[in-house]
């Protein structure tokens, strides 16, 4: 390629930006927060220090008490009455971990034990054997194939940080790089060159199904001489190593979710009024200046609201000449970049379909979670939830049960 691709982020107030629900709490209590980098540096990140508005009288005398009890009758009932809710949300897992939203790894690590999912979502935070309070996932190899990742996206993208003033003015940001991206495929010139996008936002319910999935495509690829396209997903490993087939499994259930996600928005199916609703947006509100100078940059006018942003993305995409027909796992090793291992594979989108409608009913709190099966056991060896794995436990009883039935 001549000169590398934009990508953009969005840069929130500290008010609305979804970092701030990431810190530790214990007993209402905000720890501090430590976070290993991929250089090994350990950095503490402190609660800041509660600020409390000295406006509020909170000594009053016997005489204004009661001045105070006697004129509640001349109070209007309405601002007595607790606010109600004006929405609802279901209390299963699917809207209390995930508000109504899963991201695809989501469904990896259901497949991988979904036993573990769900301690993750109660005890996301763990003491090591420092006394530390850690993020269960910031261990250093998965802290290393994040910066890999970052790596490998910047080969070809340049990252642009946008000031965003509301939500609907950060999604639109990301609707944004898929417009970006799937205009390149359109306007690509070299037909005897693949066109490469990297970090490409989906989303979408597949199949019309119950559950809404968000994602990040690794790499797309398009080849205008058999006009095909590849979605790739990237993973490292730390050893030479094969992943086992389990592990092989996931990454594949990922890529044919992307795949599929990818298919249905260029077939134009996808639900605009669920979008909106599941992430809870606007669409009709005015995006703010800075998002829509970069459309208009991007020679994209007449973009001043969500729903029009929304509404370019799929006409872009139905233009698109081609869906999805190959699939790739690409592998390398995190300490020698030059090691790699690629594995392409075929969908299979009855399997996948059957695996969704058993995914499902966990997350619409119709069924307990499941832990892993006896000959998968292999995996609690690297669980943090091992010791107190309700789930192991009962197999470990079940099977003694039997035991004790055959002796």
């Amino acid at each position: 390629m001549h000169e590398r691709q934009l990508i953009f982020e969005s840069v929130l107030p500290s008010e609305l930006d979804p970092a701030r629900f990431s810190k530790p709490v214990i007993d209402g209590i905000e720890q501090p927060l430590t976070v290993t980098c991929t250089n090994g540096e350990t950095i503490v990140h402190n609660p800041k220090e509660l600020k409390i508005a000295p406006s509020i009288k909170d000594d009053f005398d016997d005489d204004e008490l009661l001045a105070c009890a006697e004129n509640l009758e001349n109070v209007p009932p309405e601002i007595l009455e607790k606010p109600k809710k004006t929405k609802e949300r279901p209390n299963n897992p699917l809207f209390k971990y995930r508000r109504g939203v899963l991201s695809v790894s989501d469904l990896s690590a259901q497949i991988w034990c979904e036993q573990q999912l769900l301690y993750k979502f109660l005890y996301p935070f763990v003491l090591n054997d420092d006394g530390e309070i850690k993020r269960v996932d910031d261990k250093p190899h998965m802290l290393r194939g994040t910066s890999l990742h970052l790596e490998r996206e910047l080969e070809i993208q340049i990252k642009i940080s946008i000031e965003c003033k509301t939500r609907e003015d950060s999604y639109g940001v990301r609707l944004l790089n898929m417009i970006q991206g799937i205009n390149g495929i359109l306007t690509w010139d070299k037909p005897n060159e693949r066109y490469i996008t990297r970090e490409m936002p989906i989303f979408g319910n597949m199949y019309g199904g119950k559950l809404y999935f968000r994602g990040i495509i690794d790499e797309i690829n398009y080849d205008p001489r058999t006009n095909q396209l590849e979605v790739v997903e990237f993973k490292t490993r730390a050893s030479k190593t094969p992943p086992k087939p389990q592990q092989t499994y996931t990454h594949e259930v990922q890529v044919n979710i992307y795949r599929t996600l990818l298919d249905e928005l260029i077939q134009g199916r996808v639900d605009k009024s669920l979008y909106f609703e599941r992430y809870n947006l606007e669409p009709t509100t005015p995006l703010c200046d800075s998002v829509r100078n970069e459309y208009n940059e991007r020679g994209f006018s007449n973009v001043d609201t969500l729903e029009n942003a929304f509404d370019l993305l799929t006409k872009l995409a139905f233009q698109m000449p081609t869906i999805t027909t190959n699939g790739a796992i690409e592998y390398i090793l995190q300490t020698d970049a030059t090691w790699k291992h690629r594995k392409e594979f075929h969908r299979d989108e009855h399997h996948l379909e059957q695996l969704l409608l058993k995914s499902e009913p966990f997350w619409l709190g119709t069924r307990e979670p499941e832990g892993v099966d006896i000959e998968d056991a292999y995996k609690c060896n690297w669980c943090d939830y091992s010791d107190i794995c309700q789930w192991r436990e009962e197999k470990a009883n079940e099977f003694a049960r039997k035991k004790q039935r055959l002796n």
